[in-house]
């Protein structure tokens, strides 16, 4: 992967919305996955999050901006998602924050489309700042509780598209 391929697929999947939310063009999970590789946010694949048990990523990886209520529940049941939703600082002096909230995507069930919104969204955020070539400055600054949103969103939305 290189510094463009982040903001490549957010572009993508902006393009293809309405085929991906028709369930014409399957989604890419794997690449999102790549991508929370690439940034190296988290300590294990992202695959292998899906998983791991809410208490346990709780305990040992979250920044506690996502609410795990269910502790013998994996990841992968998750319905909290954060989404990147703002980037500022200074590229040249390698300070940057992002800002993040929260997104409901369950209320009345579960609402592919804002799941969608939320990777896009924060792939295009994420992205714009990994074309700078800044990588190691945006990783330490990620949260991870946001890597593993899109982790869990792409593999809900996959799951979705049947």
């Amino acid at each position: 992967m290189e510094q463009y391929s982040i903001s490549e697929l957010a572009d993508w999947l902006e393009a293809q919305s309405d085929a991906l939310l028709a369930k014409s063009v399957a989604f890419p999970e794997t690449k999102v996955q790549a991508v929370v590789d690439y940034l190296k946010v988290l300590k294990h694949p992202a695959a292998a999050y899906l998983d791991t048990l809410q208490g346990h990523y709780d305990r040992h990886e979250s920044d506690h901006k996502l609410n795990l209520l269910a502790d013998k529940a994996p990841l992968a049941e998750l319905e909290d998602r954060v989404m990147v939703n703002h980037v500022d600082g200074s590229i040249t002096e390698d300070h940057i924050n992002f800002t993040y909230n929260h997104e409901p995507v369950f209320e009345g069930g579960y609402a592919a489309k804002k799941d969608l919104n939320i990777i896009k969204f924060g792939l295009e955020v994420i992205g714009a700042v990994a074309t700078t070539g800044h990588i190691e400055t945006e990783s330490s600054v990620l949260s991870p509780d946001a890597m593993v949103t899109l982790i869990v969103a792409a593999h809900s939305f996959a799951k979705w598209q049947g």
